[in-house]
This record gives structure tokens, C-alpha cells and sequence, in this order.
């Protein structure tokens, strides 16, 4: 079961860095629990939780929803390459997998964010906002 204490709890700002380590901490952790579950699955399912209780409830301490991750799944990736189609340096990273299952190590992951984030910079977003992208299946 993830340790939410580091995020949730204090009035401290959380920084970017502290927040990717408590994320990758994380999520490996629950793949060692839970050996069937793929990197991509349990970052799916955190970040799913993240936002309802970062964004919608308004848990966690100051600047949290600054860095939460979007829910990457199939409809983030298709409003992806439709948006970007002409722009291979995005998508060389965020479609370097392009199943959840796919998505077995943390390096795998953590290339995707790092292609979800050059988006939100270029647009002015936070990382989570990038899921404007989704589309319906």
C-alpha cells in the first residue's frame, strides 16, 4: 500500500524532485506487491488517484498539483498523435510505448513523461492539463 504521508501531510511546499522520487518510489513498490501488474498499470492507477485526490479534492500539500502525472492510456495517445503528428521529437517520447502493458520498467515511464511535459511547457500547462489531448475511444 503506497505511503501517501510524504505528499499529503505538511504545509511545505512540494518540490518537483521530491514528488518524481515519492512517484517512481511508488510505483515500483506496488509492482513488487503486486508482480502482474505492469509499470504502465500501477502508474495508471496512481496517477488516476492522484487526480481525484489532488485536483478534485483538493488533498496533499502546496505545489502538489503542480506536478501530478496524467492517466496515460489509449485515448491519450491517439489525441497525442493527432495533435502532434508533425512532430517526431514528441512523439519519439511519448509514444515509445504505446500499450499500458507495454510499459515494464520505470525508464519506459518516465521517457513518456518526459514527452508529456515538453507539451505542457510548450503550452503553458501543468503536466496534467495535457490530458485536453484525450480522446474518446
Amino acid at each position: 500500500m503506497p505511503d501517501y504521508t510524504q505528499i499529503f501531510d505538511g504545509d511545505c511546499p512540494i518540490t518537483k524532485p521530491e514528488f518524481e522520487a515519492w512517484h517512481r518510489q511508488t510505483v515500483l513498490e506496488m509492482v513488487i506487491e503486486t508482480p502482474n501488474v505492469t509499470v504502465g498499470w500501477a502508474a495508471k492507477v496512481l496517477n488516476f488517484f492522484l487526480k481525484t485526490t489532488v485536483n478534485v479534492a483538493g488533498f496533499g500539500r502546496p505545489d502538489l498539483f503542480k506536478w501530478i502525472h496524467p492517466v496515460i492510456d489509449k485515448g491519450l495517445w491517439e489525441g497525442i498523435a493527432d495533435a502532434y503528428k508533425d512532430r517526431r521529437d514528441i512523439l519519439e517520447k511519448t509514444h515509445y510505448r504505446q500499450k499500458v502493458k507495454d510499459i515494464v520498467t520505470y525508464n519506459d515511464y518516465q521517457t513518456i513523461i518526459e514527452g508529456l511535459e515538453l507539451i505542457a511547457q510548450e503550452r503553458g500547462y501543468l503536466p496534467v492539463d495535457v490530458e485536453e489531448f484525450w480522446k474518446e475511444k
